[in-house]
């Protein structure tokens, strides 16, 4: 079921000894795994294998074999008859031209072969042509039992492909030339008037398209033939329907297309053929689409332990209160549904209920649930194996041609991972249909709800059924899937004539599905990108926040090293590219000279574990601007970002609509991410240490053509050189300004119980 074969392998970093381990045996319900290159042997159960690779902790390091790619794409589809529901007879005839032309190619190869291993031995290069009619004669059962041509080929064609050749010919070398176009001398010239007149009349709207003109045609061609008219020494047969649709189509110019169906239809006829959407397996497309919901959402207050998942707990909190407090609904808002199905089977493999606007945030997370087991449906239906297993790599991603999605972020951190990009036609929903009508299934599931209003009356004010929102987005989203899981996965399609989960598993037995080597890719690559940020000795800063990891950014500098010249010790900084989450101001990532990535945390303690948005972040510091300037320690500070939201809750219902979004935004920033719990377990980190392996820090990268060029260094300038050289002063060491970056004093001891009391209590939260 994954893209595992033996032979490969994978370093796990949460095996009792982290090293690189082969794969000696697969089966349905385990992968048994070696240390490599000889060690201890253990079997892994297949799910948490998934997981544990989702999750960043299996990384793959090589595989298995080799590929080889000998012929181009057209070629090697010949190999298999067209299938579905748009192949059309024309393509079928192409379909098996093609076929035939890489049989005759095959035939001449397997007798050129023959004749080269022959000549290998008797070293004869002086055969005649009754020799090598011969030759052919005597191999040809064996040909028939290949299942080639046959056909025969000549002596002469034999002689032309083994000319100046020691080594065996290849299929290509055997495949037949284009063939020139042929002029318009086959057919009587007054067949080719006939057909002129003909394709003119569908321009001039008198036949309603090209069939019923050759139509046509074919009664007048044979009319003119029994009345005789010049048909000595040509075809006496017409031209077939293919023939007459090539010759359609070079009459369909600009001026005869707007001639037959108007301006704006021929305008959007020339950009190109709108089809749907078609799959043969799993996997190959997935639609990813974002759209406004028929359902408005409560944003209901958080009291006690749910006050706010980021933020850090404080000593006295309590047993979260079970009352109406804790129920209260502040204000309710528009839902924004991201949406993500496979094309072949119609399964959904992702469903983002969020406040946001389309951005890369809401991209990114509804991408990280495509790839990710979804743990928690197999857990609330355990006895619907194939409606729950919808997640893996795609090959294609569509899109959009929204803003957020035409970025560098998005293009080259999917085309990093080998995830092919298409975009949307304009103006042509049917071209992904079946996106529009899976996330038309999940509205009418929402219209059914408390704060939900029926997509198919027009009539209908959606601000009427806003005091009807009772629930929030966790409880809109377990809903929601209940009845696409047991109902939209489980019933046969309309478009397929099977159930969805049925079609997926059946897929996934036939064909597979692919793993991405190393899955802290998507959580580094997809993110916005700030170009021309400046990297010193005391790390970056950027959004009012300092990232510093001594050892990544030594090992930064000494990436830049050809760029940055100077004495040692002098201070100097470089333009850098930084990779930022608005949602997340814990980390950064900071693109090296060959494009790879490197994370650099947050210096504050407090905003290092808690994943809380830029924009709440700098808000609730200036709301609290001389506790955060003075520095106070982190539980100090954790309780102002806790009084700050629940001000913020106080405020959400006193504003108007359109200043609650807002508000609405910085609150669920403050919150983290409000998506689908099963997205939350790809936010991982690694920690790494200086005291040994226990944890192994692995190098991420990618291939990006962003970051592949040197930074320029502005040049230092020295002194006049008509000037006396002044005296040689020591060296001022470059520290950190103590006034504008003041610290407070902790013992050691004291600061790494602390630290490990923190990230006790944010584990459930650092997602």
């Amino acid at each position: 079921m994954f893209d595992v074969s033996i032979d490969d392998r994978f370093l796990l970093l949460n095996a009792t000894v982290p090293s690189e381990y082969v794969v000696v045996a697969l089966d349905p319900e385990a992968i048994t795994l070696r240390q490599y290159p000889e060690g201890e042997t253990f079997p892994k159960e297949t799910t948490a294998f998934a997981l544990e690779h989702a999750e960043g902790n299996i990384v793959r390091t090589a595989r298995a074999g080799e590929k080889l790619s000998a012929l181009s794409v057209r070629h090697l589809l010949t190999l298999f008859r067209p299938e579905g529901r748009q192949v059309t007879l024309g393509e079928l005839e192409d379909w098996q031209k093609q076929r035939e032309a890489i049989t005759h190619a095959a035939t001449k190869q397997f007798y050129a072969n023959k004749y080269i291993d022959q000549r290998r031995v008797n070293l004869d290069y002086t055969k005649t042509e009754d020799d090598l009619a011969a030759f052919i004669s005597a191999w040809f059962p064996e040909a028939e039992k290949r299942g080639l041509d046959k056909w025969k080929p000549s002596a002469t064609t034999i002689r032309n492909l083994v000319r100046n050749r020691v080594g065996h010919v290849s299929l290509v070398d055997c495949l037949r030339k284009e063939p020139a176009v042929r002029t318009r001398g086959i057919w009587p010239e007054w067949t080719y008037v006939l057909a002129s007149e003909a394709i003119d009349k569908v321009f001039r709207r008198e036949f309603p398209d090209q069939a019923e003109a050759y139509r046509w045609f074919y009664g007048q061609f044979y009319k003119e033939r029994d009345e005789g008219v010049g048909i000595l020494g040509k075809r006496p047969e017409p031209p077939t329907d293919r023939v007459f649709r090539t010759w359609f189509k070079q009459a369909s110019t600009p001026k005869n297309l707007e001639r037959a169906h108007g301006s704006r239809k021929a305008n959007k006829s020339l950009k190109g053929a709108i089809t749907p959407q078609d799959a043969v397996r799993p996997l190959q497309i997935v639609i990813i689409d974002q759209t406004l919901g028929n359902m408005w959402s409560a944003v209901k207050r958080r009291t006690g332990d749910l006050v706010n998942r980021a933020l850090p707990k404080s000593a006295t909190t309590g047993v979260p209160s079970e009352n109406e407090e804790g129920q209260q609904i502040l204000a309710a808002k528009r839902v924004e549904v991201v949406y993500a199905v496979d094309v072949f089977s119609r399964m959904t493999l992702g469903l983002i209920l969020t406040f946001e606007p389309p951005s890369i945030r809401t991209f990114m997370a509804c991408l990280k649930m495509v790839m990710t087991p979804k743990v928690q449906w197999r857990k609330r239906f355990p006895d619907l194996p194939d409606a729950t297993d919808g997640y893996g790599p795609p090959e294609t991603v569509v899109l959009d041609n929204l803003r957020v999605h035409v970025t560098d972020s998005v293009q080259l951190g999917l085309l990093s991972m080998s995830i092919g990009i298409e975009y949307a036609a304009l103006a042509s929903p049917e071209w992904k249909a079946i996106v529009e009508r899976a996330i038309g299934t999940c509205k009418r599931v929402m219209a059914t709800l408390p704060g939900g209003f029926s997509i198919d009356d027009d009539s209908i004010n959606p601000a009427d059924f806003q005091k009807y929102a009772r629930l929030d987005l966790d409880e809109i989203d377990e809903l929601t899937t209940h009845k696409l899981i047991t109902e939209h996965h489980m019933r046969p399609h309309r478009g397929t004539g099977e159930p969805p989960g049925l079609r997926w598993a059946n897929g996934l037995r036939k064909d597979g599905r692919d793993m991405v080597n190393d899955m802290r890719l998507l959580d580094l690559i997809l993110r916005r990108r700030k170009p021309k940020a400046t990297l010193t000795r005391n790390g970056v800063y950027f959004k009012g926040h300092r990232y510093h990891h001594e050892g990544s950014v030594t090992r930064l500098l000494a990436m830049f090293s050809d760029k940055a010249k100077g004495k040692p010790g002098d201070p100097y900084s470089l333009e850098i590219t930084v990779l930022w989450k608005p949602h997340d101001c814990s980390s950064i990532g900071v693109m090296g000279p060959g494009g790879e990535t490197v994370e650099l945390p947050n210096c504050d303690p407090l905003f290092a574990k808690t994943p809380v948005s830029f924009k709440f972040a700098s808000a609730a510091k200036k709301a609290n601007e001389k506790i955060f300037n003075l520095r106070y320690p982190p539980e100090t500070r954790a309780k102002y970002l806790r009084e700050y939201f629940e001000r913020l809750e106080q405020l959400l219902p006193k504003q108007s609509h359109r200043a609650g979004k807002t508000t609405t935004r910085l609150l669920e920033g403050g919150r983290a991410v409000v998506i689908a719990p099963d997205v939350r377990q790809y936010e991982v980190e690694i920690p790494v240490t200086d005291l040994g392996v226990s944890h192994v820090d692995i190098p991420i990268a990618f291939a990006a053509e962003e970051g592949r060029h040197m930074p320029e260094t502005p040049q230092k300038k020295g002194p006049p050189r008509k000037r006396s050289t002044p005296a040689a002063e020591p060296p001022s060491l470059d520290r950190e300004d103590s006034a504008s970056h003041p610290s407070y004093a902790m013992s050691a001891a004291d600061s790494e119980a602390y630290l490990d009391q923190l990230e006790a209590e944010m584990k459930a939260t650092r997602h």
